[in-house]
């Protein structure tokens, strides 16, 4: 055990560093470098898309759980809430309704400061 270790960190167990097998580092680190392709940016734009979508159902309309048993009653909810969602997106874009800004966590907003 290190004699200084008191000093920097108060943890009750020792520190470990796990580090991946060759194979597996490189090939994340290949999917990092795709990553920051603009072909690659373009695809997961549509994907961000259908995320924000997926999120204004979870939060605005509660579907996590169906409200109906059966798969045909909540086919039905699905479809009515799609539509809903639709008809609320159109009436902000009808009246210049912002779309909201993606939040910054705290760590991107420090990385932003310098």
């Amino acid at each position: 055990m290190c004699p200084c270790r008191e000093n920097c960190t108060r943890s009750k167990g020792p520190r470990t560093l796990h580090l991946l097998p060759q194979a597996q580092q490189e090939a994340l680190l290949q999917a990092r470098l795709q990553q920051t392709t603009p072909e690659f940016q373009n695809l997961y734009a549509a994907r961000a898309g259908i995320e924000g979508t997926l999120s204004q159902q979870i939060r605005k309309c509660h579907m996590r759980r169906s409200r109906y048993i059966g798969q045909v009653k909540t086919h039905l909810q699905h479809l009515l809430t799609a539509a809903a969602i639709n008809l609320a997106r159109y009436v902000a874009w009808v009246e210049g309704i912002p779309l909201a800004q993606t939040r910054v966590g705290p760590f991107a907003a420090l990385a932003s400061v310098a």
